[in-house]
């Protein structure tokens, strides 16, 4: 008896067909948004037919096909549903939902893992993350905390990830969780984190495209008051890749925002060396097995193995599941950075933890999460063609000036930009871009961009600008005029982007190129400008030279760590007995400079010996140390300029130096006044 099938494509390969209608489906509103960007490039258009439902018709259906199999990720691909028909669509709104609806399995699996529902609806009450501190192996201190979410179940119990996370990939889910784990993990530990690493588990395919999915990670950063540069986000453990160049995507793109990215379980499960090697991530976290089998001697092989590879590209090792002071020696001994586990800390809910959450889209458990798959503004339909060209598929922020209208209005906004500002799109269109300036924005880079605006130029800027919750942020800022057959300027295009941590970094390098990094005071090279400057005004400048005395015995007694907390007080009391326009600089080791400028040249001589006295004085009381505390004193050394002796920065320099040696050996807390002849 024949049981085969008898036309069935079990047994019977079967492929799409020949016809002359393309219809595709997606629940990601951004995905649909590259698929008509696409067509457009390819000189097509895609019609809507019901929400989430496109149609092609004629044409090279095939290499549409073929090309926006390239444009996408294989995230997007995969959710992506495509049909090709020669007849009408008898329902379309039937058939959207017909081709974007679950599976069977992922039906059945959310019938069985119903009550995640309720914690989804209301995130902010039901998840929260404990955080396991991590800490350099070579001196035990803690670097960073890596989070690990938890929830709380209708009944009050806690409901762990080894639960939550096979029920939401089952269930179709992962998204949403994945999503509710990188934002809950930045919202709870805003409050407490200050300067340490923040390490974050992702799972790469909840991550349809990174400009789009991930931009609720940076706006919760920016809501927790953390640093991008404080992140480091780790594929979560046990989760296979199946596109590594998809992962690779995701990690350019959390790089490009400052923040470091992580493999874990290296040397088990879906990690192999080869992948190390091509994806080259800041840290390392070796497998929990192998880390407790040391010192095994398989385990230490590989390890020195995994170790090597890392090293030589510059990344860190971390051993996690530390558990016992064997492990963590051997660790130590074969070159392991960072060290994680019961052995340094259990995993903690903190006690200061963010007490608001911003709210969240409800769930709709057949689309994936709305604050993932972020909606694209909705056109007016007279301005498709336009916008589509000028937006489509921009991961910048991209707004359209209306010049024919009075005021200049924002004809359109991109969901990029509505972002970047902060503001709902029906609060920007309508308005002027001036709605985002504020007291810090520069008035000539404004008037610069009025006057380019004015006369149809582009131009390039880079303003400050600020959000409708007032927080600001650095706006590169690109405008393109766009002019009709006629050669009118009709609109502007303004493309944005986000500079802030560029601009930061540019001003923090200004920043340490002229201060010492220790104290913050003015380093030798800026005390030398600045001298320069203040002795050519025409009035008096006293130079104080002051060198600690009993320093070296702070150092000797309590460590340099110790002395360099003795060095910051004594900065913070010299700089409090100052006026507000003297300058005062670290020389270097224990010396310090102070420089009072604009003096009357009479009195010069009294007023520079009256505050060095005041800065004797300063540091009389002890200095409070966490091994106890420590005394120190001053000798002082003064130089004086005039317009009657004018003497160079450099030469003042060196006469209140010399002067400083002639009251260091008259003894501790003395005072000497150069004279003209020290100096030649």
């Amino acid at each position: 008896m024949d049981l085969r099938c008898g036309d069935c494509v079990c047994s019977t390969p079967r492929h799409g067909g020949a016809g002359s209608r393309l219809v595709l489906a997606t629940a990601v509103d951004h995905t649909a948004t590259a698929l008509r960007s696409l067509g457009l490039r390819r000189g097509t258009r895609l019609q809507p037919l019901a929400p989430g439902l496109l149609e092609l018709r004629g044409g090279d259906l095939g290499g549409f096909l073929a090309a926006a199999s390239g444009e996408l990720s294989s995230v997007e691909s995969d959710e992506v549903r495509c049909l090709v028909v020669d007849e009408a669509v008898p329902d379309a709104a039937l058939l959207g939902r017909a081709m974007g609806a679950i599976t069977l399995t992922a039906a059945g699996s959310r019938v069985r893992h119903a009550d995640l529902l309720p914690l989804f609806e209301d995130e902010a009450a039901s998840f929260y993350s404990v955080y396991q501190p991590i800490v350099d192996l070579a001196n035990g201190r803690v670097l960073g905390h890596e989070a690990l979410l938890r929830a709380t179940a209708a009944d009050g119990a806690t409901v762990m990830p080894d639960e939550l996370f096979p029920a939401a990939e089952q269930a179709g889910w992962t998204h949403v969780l994945d999503r509710i784990g990188r934002t809950t993990a930045l919202h709870d530990a805003g409050p407490w984190l200050g300067e340490d690493l923040l390490f974050i588990n992702f799972v790469p395919t909840s991550i349809y495209r990174p400009q789009v999915c991930l931009r609720t990670t940076e706006i919760a950063a920016e809501q927790a008051g953390l640093s991008m540069h404080q992140l480091i986000f780790e594929v979560t453990e046990g989760h296979r890749v199946r596109d590594v160049e998809h992962l690779a995507s995701v990690f350019a793109y959390y790089r490009e925002r400052g923040c470091r990215v992580a493999l874990d379980d290296l040397g088990a499960g879906y990690s192999s060396l080869n992948m190390l090697v091509r994806l080259q991530p800041d840290v390392v976290k070796l497998d929990k097995e192998i880390v407790q089998a040391l010192p095994d001697p398989v385990s230490t092989a590989v390890v020195a193995a995994i170790i090597t590879i890392t090293h030589a590209y510059g990344g860190k090792v971390l051993a996690e599941c530390l558990e016992t002071l064997e492990q963590v020696e051997a660790a130590r001994a074969l070159g392991v950075d960072l060290g994680q586990g019961y052995y340094y800390g259990r995993p903690v809910r903190p006690v200061t933890r963010a007490t608001t959450r911003p709210p969240t889209v409800p769930l709709a458990p057949e689309r994936p999460d709305g604050p993932v798959a972020l909606a694209a503004t909705a056109l007016p339909v007279p301005a498709l063609g336009l916008l589509e060209r000028a937006v489509a598929s921009s991961s910048s922020g991209v707004v359209v000036v209306d010049m024919m209208a009075p005021g200049h209005p924002l004809l359109h906004v991109n969901q990029a930009f509505i972002e970047m500002s902060g503001y709902p799109a029906e609060e920007l269109l309508g308005q002027n871009c001036r709605v985002l300036q504020g007291a810090e924005s520069d008035r000539e880079v404004v008037a610069s961009i009025a006057a380019a605006v004015r006369d149809g130029r582009t131009h390039t800027a880079v303003v400050r600008n600020y959000r409708k919750n007032g927080s600001g942020w650095w706006n590169e800022l690109h405008l393109s005029p766009v002019h009709d057959d006629r050669g009118h300027l009709t609109h502007y295009l303004g493309f944005q982007n986000d500079v802030s941590a560029r601009v930061e970094a540019e001003e923090r390098l200004h920043h340490l190129s002229r201060h010492d990094g220790l104290t913050g005071l003015l380093n030798r090279a800026a005390l030398l400008r600045h001298l320069d400057e203040v002795t050519d005004a025409g009035r008096a400048v006293a130079v104080l030279f002051l060198d600690l005395d009993g320093f070296k015995a702070v150092n000797d007694e309590h460590g340099h760590l110790a002395g360099d907390r003795v060095l910051t007080e004594v900065a913070s009391r010299l700089r409090s007995v100052l006026r507000s326009s003297d300058e005062l600089a670290r020389h270097g080791g224990d010396e310090f400079v102070a420089v009072l400028s604009g003096l009357n040249p009479g009195d010069a001589e009294r007023v520079a010996c009256r505050v060095a006295g005041d800065l004797i004085g300063a540091l009389r009381a002890p200095i409070t140390l966490p091994s106890g505390s420590a005394l120190v004193g001053a000798s002082v050394g003064i130089a004086l300029s005039t317009a009657a002796t004018h003497r160079t920065g450099a030469q003042m320099l060196h006469d209140a130096d010399v002067a400083m040696y002639k009251a260091k050996a008259q003894g501790q807390d003395s005072i000497a006044l150069a004279t003209v002849s020290d100096g030649r």
